[in-house]
């Protein structure tokens, strides 16, 4: 049995009425608008990293496909020693479905 804090992290979903390639490019374009380094695992998720800047640590973060129009998101605080957040994975999680909603309010170019 494990005892002490998890770590700090926030998780939120939004339902959009696209198909999932629509929504899977507007992902792509949005960690790539917001200048988060990010990887594709299999056709139903992303890792990316919120790099560290003078307000906090790097942060993980997930974006999942859970089922049909649904997106998810995940920031995690990438360090155990990280008891609190300070609402920092819940604004990452806000920004990004913020940058997600502009994109498909107002779609531009294309994600290479």
């Amino acid at each position: 049995m494990a005892f002490g804090f998890p770590y700090p992290r926030y998780v939120a979903r939004q339902t959009f009425d696209l198909p999932h390639d629509q929504l899977f490019m507007a992902v792509k374009l949005a960690l790539k608008d917001l200048g988060w380094p990010y990887h594709v695992l299999w056709d139903k998720e992303f890792a990316a990293r919120i790099s560290t800047n003078n307000w906090s640590w790097h942060h993980e973060f997930r974006v999942r496909f859970p089922s049909s129009g649904v997106v998810e998101a995940e920031s995690q605080s990438a360090y155990r020693e990280m008891f609190f957040d300070f609402g920092k994975n819940r604004r990452n999680v806000g920004i990004f479905f913020a940058k997600i909603e502009q994109m498909l309010d107002h779609p531009s170019g294309d994600a290479s």
